[in-house]
């Protein structure tokens, strides 16, 4: 027969792991189903037509709930992703999409950042490499000799400041 205290162990243990045991599966029934995170991930692609500058996932507009309602009747009805993105391009173009396929009109919007990028590479390089070319020309004597007397003027007078109280 176990002891008082073995049982006390056991009861614990059964307890923490009946807690545990309903811990996950409140997780689990809270989580929201994969449908849903589908749903969620294809609204946050596509912008809302109303709030220019906003996906229809953040929109509170009532076209954008509409087209949220689209985007889930068409998950449940088994459409893929690319399917769902083309009834929405066919309907509102290629501006419905936040980032919109390189190809067509919208090719120039992917290439401009990489030309100018190229650009300002080529631009630094070409600089550069005319600095390196060019040779600084050696002071005169008289020109070093300035700089010598303006640097000892400069360390007397500093010397004077460090002395007087």
């Amino acid at each position: 027969m176990p002891s008082p205290g073995q049982r006390a162990v056991s009861v614990v243990i059964g307890g923490a792991t009946l807690l545990l045991t309903v811990a996950v599966a409140l997780v689990l029934a809270m989580a929201p189903a994969a449908g849903q995170d589908r749903v969620q991930e294809l609204a946050e692609r596509l912008r809302c037509p109303v709030c220019t500058s906003v996906s229809v996932a953040e929109s509170p507009s009532d076209t954008a709930v509409a087209m949220r309602q689209v985007i889930e009747d068409q998950v449940a009805a088994g459409r893929s992703d690319d399917e769902i993105e083309a009834y929405f391009r066919a309907r509102y173009g290629d501006w419905a999409v936040i980032d919109p396929p390189a190809s067509g009109s919208t090719l120039l919007l992917w290439l401009l950042p990489a030309a100018a990028t190229v650009a300002g590479v080529a631009l630094l390089l070409t600089r550069r490499s005319r600095r390196a070319g060019r040779d600084e020309p050696e002071p005169s004597e008289a020109e070093q000799a300035r700089v010598n007397q303006a640097l000892d003027r400069s360390r007397e007078s500093q010397a004077r400041r460090e002395l007087e109280p």
